[in-house]
């Protein structure tokens, strides 16, 4: 069991970022902290594994089987808990996880790694073989760098650690995970707990309504999680929305041939302002306009396409990476503060390090590679970036993304690759993307629908029979 006794958590440059929590997680359940950037979830998890920075100051207790944490080693913390970190990965990991797409990167450091390779990496060692031993498992935002059938069989494992006695402390930025894997929700703010209630009756604080929960509360279902694939009954042959997802692209920019790409395929026409991703084919697989992927060993990556692209266009653009940060600059205009003004990269946060390589360059006309443009966003800023790069894309914005949500909603055209093939250029709606998105996935529509559209049509349908 694991017990938080008013526990604050203090760091240099950055103050209190855990303050006075107190919690109780007993075995064999699934617990998920949330929050905004900055909430102090992943400093629990460190907290408990041993793994806090250093000149870190503690105050008040936390136990693990009654046994105070400042009393423990970093020794026998690793041989109580198991955690599961992208910052936190070793070369002894690579021997227990699954195989990964590391030869390019073999012989660079870890942290250096593609973030999605990291995330699958990582995800890789919650299994109940890498975990054997460990009774306390303590998971920092895994579904990130994830597409939907990854996300599924993550939350699948945790449960199943959890079934055989373990206890799982998870903290995620994906909500709609959150609300169906997860046997109770702790919301944070600030490094302080807002709310503690069971995964079925979490009404969040300061983040959006999971797209879950909300269907439930439509449905008159209250009081606990249910199953993405009863909703569908609820909400049968929801109408097509009356809405129009068209958008004027700026002038054609220049015509670019797949050979250049390193691609097969057909020349790909590229305008001055739209919002262009590159994804992989098995990244869609079950889009309703999209053929089945076949096994492609050597599959090109999509972050690699991108790049290429970015150098074949005849205006000069920028890559925004998190290794590319100048903190003593950005984090000023984040922040506004010369306390984070004056942090070293290697001590910013993962949100932190995700939002200053967005933040403030949007509006610039020049193109843009977003590699990853979601990865470790919290739900608001992915909603602010996505809905930026939709509505009002400054200059040519190339994204890629494991997340259909994010790409349905960023996205103005989607070039798929399977191996070395260019297979379509298309928008997300031709190519059959909505039974993948969210609302698609518990309400069976074939439509692309937000929350509002299915409110809406529940509204005409009430109204034909009424």
């Amino acid at each position: 069991m694991i017990v938080l006794d008013e526990v604050s958590v203090w760091l240099p440059g950055r103050g209190t970022v855990v303050n006075n929590v107190s919690l109780s997680l007993p075995t064999g359940t699934v617990t998920c902290l949330v929050g905004r950037r900055g909430a102090g979830t992943t400093m629990v998890l460190r907290l408990l594994a041993g793994q806090l920075p250093a000149g870190a100051r503690v105050r008040g207790r936390a136990f693990i089987d009654e046994v105070d944490v400042m009393d423990l080693g970093p020794d026998h913390l690793a041989e109580m808990t198991h955690i599961v970190d992208t910052d936190l990965l070793t070369w002894a990991d690579l021997r227990d996880s699954d195989p990964v797409e590391a030869g390019p990167w073999i012989r660079r450091p870890l942290d250096t790694w593609p973030l999605d390779v990291r995330a699958r990496l990582a995800t890789s060692l919650v299994s109940p073989d890498v975990a054997r031993g460990h009774n306390y498992i303590l998971v920092d935002h895994p579904t990130c760098g994830l597409n939907g059938s990854q996300r599924n069989s993550l939350t699948a494992r945790l449960r199943a650690l959890a079934d055989h006695g373990a206890t799982v402390l998870w903290a995620d930025h994906d909500l709609d995970a959150v609300w169906s894997g997860a046997d109770r929700i702790v919301e944070m703010s600030a490094g302080s707990v807002v709310s503690d209630s069971p995964a079925g009756t979490w009404i969040p604080r300061g983040l959006p309504l999971p797209v879950g929960r909300a269907l439930v509360s439509l449905a008159g279902v209250e009081g606990s999680a249910i199953s993405a694939d009863t909703i569908p009954s609820v909400f049968p042959d929801l109408p097509r929305p009356h809405h129009n997802h068209a958008h004027r692209a700026g002038p054609v920019m220049t015509v670019i041939g797949c050979h250049d790409l390193g691609l097969e395929g057909p020349d790909l026409v590229i305008h001055d302002r739209e919002t262009l991703a590159i994804v992989r084919a098995e990244d869609l697989a079950g889009a309703t306009g999209l053929e089945p992927p076949r096994e492609a060993q050597d599959s090109v990556r999509p972050e690699s396409v991108a790049s290429r692209l970015l150098g074949a266009l005849p205006r000069p653009g920028r890559c925004l990476s998190s290794a590319s940060l100048r903190p003593s600059q950005d984090l000023h205009q984040v922040a506004g503060t010369t306390e984070l003004a004056s942090r070293r990269r290697r001590d910013l946060s993962r949100g932190e390090r995700a939002w200053l390589r967005i933040h403030g360059h949007l509006t610039t006309p020049e193109p843009l590679l977003l590699a990853h443009a979601d990865h470790d966003l919290d739900p608001i800023e992915r909603s602010r970036v996505s809905q930026s790069l939709f509505d009002e894309p400054a200059g040519l914005r190339i994204v890629t993304t494991r997340d259909v949500e994010f790409l349905v909603r960023a996205a103005h055209r989607v070039i798929v690759i399977d191996g070395h093939r260019v297979i379509t250029d298309r928008s997300p709606l031709a190519l059959g993307l909505a039974p993948l998105t969210r609302v698609g996935t518990f309400t069976g529509s074939r439509h692309h629908m937000t929350l509002g559209d299915v409110i809406t049509s529940l509204d005409l349908m009430a109204g034909r029979t009424s």
